[in-house]
């Protein structure tokens, strides 16, 4: 038994001599590994982590499939991610990214990430790489948390990605706006600007201009306005959306013949006003009137034009709504419903029937039930001295009128990114605007808000303002309790 032990402690020995005299061999295989990458390999299978980080700089260098693979059975995640790279095969892509995202590699984890359909498996890859501060994992982290709507996790990546990347300090600082750190969200803007988004310059400036205080500078003025529209801005992006509408409605030569001002933007805090994209039920962006009828409006407005962040546009008698995702040529179209235009595209059955009837006023089409009514429809059309080619409108294809609108080619009224106006739409909504009557002022909406609550004074206040603005010729000579205005 002695004997075995003394041969076993000699074999120990031998083996942690040969060991130890292979060891003694690594500083030189590093050198000539500097030539020669099979003295790296060598080095590397003897142990040494700096041969494989050698080898792997090699091969990436180089560029080379035959040390990239070597490396990558060696143990180097960073080769089995530049094989994966140079793959065309969608599965061996797959495979190799697979064995470098298993290794560690942060890059790899998030390329996992991005060719995962398991949901489970996305996140776990993503949290994974954004662990490691690898920073194009946190952005893709925070994104999808948003669009799973796990806003308060993505809260906690978006704040570590904001102070390395801008976009995500704009994001961030949209963010604290929205819920009421008004504070920290202009420190995330300035950082933003400071690093080269140019949007979050255009934020602040709009802040410093607008946010609490009367601005100028986004007014729009022309000659004898009949419409003065008053806007209310609900939130940081609206404030940016309602500068490009000014910019735009300032620029359309289309419509500068028309009477209509765009006044100064008045811009609330969320909690002044409550709105909703789904307003009673109606499936449609709303506000509460009275809240609106509060604020400090001008003293020449006669409409009001709400952006609120979410909502489906639309125009119910002197407001207008369009949530921030709404173009400029949105805004045109539901200007036009002011002055009683209707739309040109199919209605619901619904409103088919709230609008399909013979005595429609509409300026843009003629209701008839059948085609040979139309020559005692047109006088109107005839006094404006414009040419026409008529056409039949799918307005009413929901109801059994039938509706022609004077124009055979698609108008801003069919699609809302049509630009096209035809000069008998022009004069038609001139002629319009000219005639107060027929226009309703959004203080028909607020006299009706203040009735349905029971409180007749403010109804009341509110009735005289719509006579005064449809009647001004006859508005001083009627009494104070006169009511013209058909509700």
């Amino acid at each position: 038994m002695l004997k075995s032990l003394r041969l076993l402690i000699s074999a120990v020995g031998g083996a942690c001599l040969l060991v130890a005299s292979q060891q003694q061999y690594i500083p030189l295989l590093l050198t000539q590994g500097e030539r020669d990458p099979a003295s790296l390999s060598r080095a590397v299978s003897l142990g040494s982590e700096q041969a494989l980080n050698m080898l792997s700089a090699y091969a990436q260098q180089t560029q080379s499939p035959y040390w990239l693979k070597q490396a990558a059975e060696l143990g180097d995640a960073g080769s089995y991610y530049r094989l994966a790279l140079n793959e065309s095969d969608e599965a061996t892509h797959t495979r190799l990214m697979g064995k470098a995202a298993l290794g560690g590699l942060a890059a790899a984890q998030h390329e996992m990430a991005l060719l995962s359909k398991s949901p489970a498996n996305k996140r776990r890859w993503l949290e994974l790489a954004a662990e490691q501060d690898y920073l194009p994992a946190i952005i893709s982290l925070y994104q999808w948390l948003l669009i799973e709507e796990q806003p308060e996790q993505a809260e906690v990546w978006l704040e570590k990605a904001a102070p390395r990347d801008a976009n995500s300090a704009l994001l961030l600082a949209k963010l604290e706006w929205r819920t009421g750190k008004y504070k920290q969200a202009k420190g995330w803007l300035t950082h933003a600007r400071d690093n080269g988004v140019t949007v979050a310059g255009d934020y602040l400036n709009w802040i410093n201009r607008y946010w609490q205080r009367q601005g100028k500078g986004l007014a729009v003025t022309r000659e004898q306005c009949v419409i003065q529209l008053q806007p209310v801005v609900m939130s940081l992006e609206n404030m940016q959306q309602m500068a490009q509408l000014s910019r735009s409605f300032d620029k359309d030569d289309r419509l500068a013949s028309l009477p209509i001002c765009l006044l100064e933007p008045i811009w609330v805090k969320p909690e002044q006003v409550k709105c909703d994209e789904n307003w009673q039920s109606h499936r449609r962006l709303g506000c509460d009137v009275r809240q609106l009828s509060r604020l400090p409006l001008d003293d020449n407005f006669s409409h009001l034009m709400v952006l609120a962040p979410r909502g489906k546009a639309n125009v119910h008698n002197g407001i207008m709504y369009l949530d921030q995702g709404d173009s400029y040529s949105v805004f045109v179209h539901e200007l036009a419903h002011f002055a009683g235009f209707v739309d040109e595209y199919p209605l619901s059955s619904d409103m088919a029937e709230f609008v399909c009837h013979p005595y429609s006023q509409a300026p843009n089409l003629v209701f008839v039930n059948e085609a040979e009514e139309l020559p005692e429809k047109l006088d109107g059309w005839r006094q404006t001295g414009e040419e026409w080619s008529m056409a039949k409108a799918r307005t009413c294809n929901n109801h059994q009128m039938h509706a022609y609108k004077g124009s055979d080619r698609l108008t801003f009224m069919e699609y809302h990114d049509q630009q096209y106006i035809p000069p008998l739409y022009m004069a038609l909504w001139k002629q319009r605007l000219e005639n107060r009557t027929e226009l309703l002022p959004a203080f028909i909406n607020f006299s009706q808000a203040w009735e349905a609550q029971g409180n007749a004074e403010l109804a009341l206040q509110w009735r005289q303002k719509a006579n005064q603005y449809q009647y001004p010729s006859l508005a001083d000579s009627l009494p104070p309790d006169s009511v013209l205005t058909p509700f």
